[in-house]
């Protein structure tokens, strides 16, 4: 336990300055509104927000940073590597409004969400869902997003993506959960609503552990496997998994992934998970990689796919049959 908090603790300090690697190609800046802010029952929030030129209704993607970071490093703003400001390409590209909020300060003075854990004492007490479902209100009339087609996803302390699809997921058409898993202690309200849900882990994370267990910050956690069980169980999922083993394509790391997909549930709902062999508590990336000192603190990083890319390619062409 003692070493996975002071693990946590380095994350922040060494993630500044870990990158190999930069330069990654961002959306015009005319398009992307930055340092925005809205007041949701007496506290402030901050968030950017890329808006394409598009006039046409589109589809609305969430990006919620990881404990300890912030939206600046997720939207490109900042010095930071993360694999997560791809996504500003593809927003550009695919003409789609991205949501970039920034995480308010816990008790340990790291931002990040409060995802309902009643075991992690460190995190904010901000009610976060208050925050997404009133800009999600709001920048309906500002802007006329497709309410069928709204996607969320989360890093690490992003267990508040399915905190999400679980508390308002009637507005929630897809999440992605990235190195995170269920949460065993927890206070939020349970939803039977079917939502399709993709994971992202590693297997050798020694933050959040595959097996579950208690993780960094102390909370006790659900093993990836059992995660999966309760989203196909949510989604009405029966069939076997179709396993499918992703192109090796970086030779310079012995780390694999599976793409394990649950379909053909309610609603035409699945659950996906990128089963990441020997990846450590980081998110794989082409492009956004870390150095070699921040490796050594959290595990591999796998090269062999662009995480924002697999997680578009899973959100684009789901639609929430409820809206």
């Amino acid at each position: 336990m003692k070493k996975y908090s002071i693990l946590t603790i380095l994350f922040l300090f060494f993630l500044a300055s870990c990158s190999e690697e930069g330069n990654i190609t961002t959306a015009p800046e005319d398009l992307l509104l930055l340092n925005q802010s809205i007041s949701v029952e007496g506290t402030e929030w901050a968030y950017h927000l890329f808006v394409p030129n598009e006039t046409v209704q589109k589809s609305f993607v969430v990006l919620l940073h990881g404990n300890g970071g912030d939206y600046n490093q997720v939207g490109d703003q900042s010095s930071a590597p993360s694999p997560e400001k791809v996504w500003l390409s593809i927003a550009a590209e695919d003409s789609f409004l991205l949501l970039i909020p920034n995480g308010t300060l816990g008790t340990n003075n790291r931002r990040g969400w409060n995802d309902c854990r009643n075991d992690a004492p460190d995190q904010t007490q901000a009610d976060d869902v208050a925050l997404i479902n009133k800009l999600l209100t709001d920048l309906k009339t500002q802007y006329d997003y497709d309410q069928s087609r709204v996607y969320i996803s989360g890093v690490s302390n992003g267990f508040i993506s399915q905190r999400l699809a679980q508390e308002i997921p009637v507005k929630i058409t897809a999440a992605a959960s990235i190195i995170a898993s269920t949460a065993i202690n927890t206070e939020f309200t349970n939803s039977e609503v079917p939502i399709s849900v993709l994971f992202m882990n590693g297997t050798d994370d020694p933050l959040t552990h595959y097996d579950g267990g208690q993780n960094a910050s102390g909370s006790l956690i659900s093993s990836t496997a059992e995660s999966i069980n309760y989203w196909t169980d949510r989604n009405g999922i029966t069939e076997d998994p179709t396993i499918a083993t992703v192109s090796d394509i970086n030779f310079d790391d012995d780390y694999t992934i599976e793409k394990i997909t649950y379909s053909n549930g309610l609603e035409n709902t699945e659950v996906v998970l990128y089963k990441i062999n020997g990846g450590g508590h980081t998110d794989p990336s082409i492009s956004g990689r870390y150095g070699p000192f921040y490796l050594s603190l959290v595990g591999n990083q796998n090269g062999d796919i662009e995480m924002a890319t697999e997680i578009w390619n899973f959100f684009k062409n789901k639609s929430h049959a409820n809206i």
